[in-house]
């Protein structure tokens, strides 16, 4: 789309004449305008919150204003807005008659109530769905996932207002469970992370029971033809139920039975498939919350690498520990030997990575009174004590090994050659590029 060009300045060659000349500075927002302008965001915006007689400067148009000083990447407060245009050819981005004066910071307010009122997420969701109209670019999978957004202060009495999101403490992605967020829910298209979906939730959402029922509400108005990619979060009986009629990926959390058994699992060489370069995988087929699926066993050596190390410091850890459990184990005394052996054995079944070894008891005899016994006096009474010591347990160290590195993935597409293993995993790697590119893109310090 290309601007309007502004009628030439007439100009007098004779001595005293001084040409009308104003100079702007455009930048990159002339893009950001053609673009906006080109998926009829201005049009779409104003067709679902209504007319607005008497507004010089409608819903949609402050909104677009709003983008081009979001991407513009200044810091300032709302009060200030108004100041981003000025300098600006504010009538040549936004429209005739519009002026920086225009764009205050009740003007802007104004239209943040009304998209609230509106629905944000119905509003994205069909500015998205114009932007795909415009640009018809493939959708071969959907992303979704959320993160959180911390806020200071203290949101007190929020969230009673039907519709409204909580602003409070839950799990904190910015690792500050000291202060109160809220969390964001998108979904994305796995060409170039284009978002396709926004809904605002509350600070302690459970990712379980929000993301896949999000896409089961929205499911027509997003055309869901393409495969549905999720983290663990979304691996449920209840999600699986909710997701039937979808293709979806899935990665299994490694806290089931099923899946740990698989983790740690002892394979021949022969059964694993090359996949991407320095990951392998092996296919079995699993029916879990009474849907039959492919679970897929991927093995990254890097992440194997990286795990390593990771392996040696929790084993440093549990010695700790398990040394303060022997300890207490050593310090008690028993009313038999049985009594210690199966004390021992009960405290070494709970560690992660070591065991205690049985060496014998050493008996003790307790009598009424101090001193020398007499000859043939018996004692009161018997006790015992462990002798034992701790080593690390190669078996247990070894089936921790052969985890490292490793991750399960799940689909629901049974046809081998219609979602091939390779195809599976790039899926699922797609996820860092699309959705958490974008969560980067929108907590970057320039931007936020």
């Amino acid at each position: 789309p290309t601007f309007r060009t502004p009628p030439p300045i007439p100009y007098d060659f004779g001595v005293s004449a001084q040409p009308d000349l104003r100079v702007y500075d455009l930048g990159h927002l002339g893009l950001v305008a053609s673009v906006l302008d080109s998926i009829r965001l201005v049009e779409t915006v104003d067709r679902l919150v209504g007319p607005r007689p008497g507004e010089k400067v409608s819903t949609g148009m402050a909104l677009k204003a709003a983008i081009l000083n979001a991407l513009g990447f200044v810091a300032s407060p709302l009060y200030l807005f108004g100041h981003f245009f000025q300098g600006k050819p504010t009538e040549l981005l936004l429209g005739p008659g519009i002026t920086p004066d225009l764009l205050n910071d009740d003007r802007m307010g104004r239209m943040l109530d009304t998209l609230y009122a509106a629905g944000v997420t119905g509003v994205f969701l069909e500015v998205a769905r114009e932007a795909r109209k415009a640009f018809p670019f493939p959708v071969r999978a959907l992303h979704a996932d959320a993160t959180s957004f911390h806020v200071h202060g203290q949101y007190e009495g929020l969230g009673e207002e039907v519709g409204a999101i909580r602003i409070t403490h839950g799990y904190s992605r910015d690792h500050r469970p000291d202060l109160k967020q809220w969390v964001m829910n998108l979904v994305c298209a796995d060409t170039g992370g284009i978002p396709l979906l926004f809904a605002p939730g509350d600070g302690n959402q459970s990712d379980r029971e929000a993301l896949v029922p999000l896409l089961a509400h929205y499911r027509q108005a997003l055309d869901l033809g393409e495969v549905v990619v999720l983290d663990g979060a979304g691996y449920s009986r209840e999600n699986l139920r909710t997701l039937e009629g979808f293709s979806w990926v899935l990665r299994v959390p490694a806290t089931l039975k099923e899946a740990r058994a698989l983790l740690e699992g002892e394979f021949p060489r022969e059964a694993w498939t090359p996949l991407l370069p320095g990951y392998r995988g092996l296919e079995v087929e699993r029916s879990y919350g009474g849907v039959r699926q492919r679970w897929l066993l991927v093995e990254s050596e890097a992440r194997a690498r990286e795990e390593e190390e990771g392996l040696r410091r929790r084993v440093a850890r549990a010695e700790g520990e398990a040394a303060k459990v022997l300890g207490r184990l050593l310090s008690r005394r028993f009313a038999c030997e049985a009594d210690a052996r199966r004390a021992l054995e009960e405290a070494g079944g709970r560690l992660p990575y070591h065991r205690l070894v049985y060496l014998g008891v050493q008996e003790e005899r307790h009598r009424g009174r101090v001193g020398r016994p007499r000859k043939g006096e018996a004692p009161l009474a018997v006790s015992y004590r462990l002798l034992a010591r701790l080593e690390v347990d190669q078996g247990k160290l070894e089936r921790a090994r052969r985890g490292l590195g490793r991750f399960l993935l799940a689909t629901n597409v049974l046809d081998r050659e219609a979602l091939p293993a390779l195809e599976v995993l790039g899926r699922y790697k797609d996820q860092t590029r699309t959705v958490e590119r974008g969560f980067r893109f929108l907590k970057d310090p320039l931007f936020f």
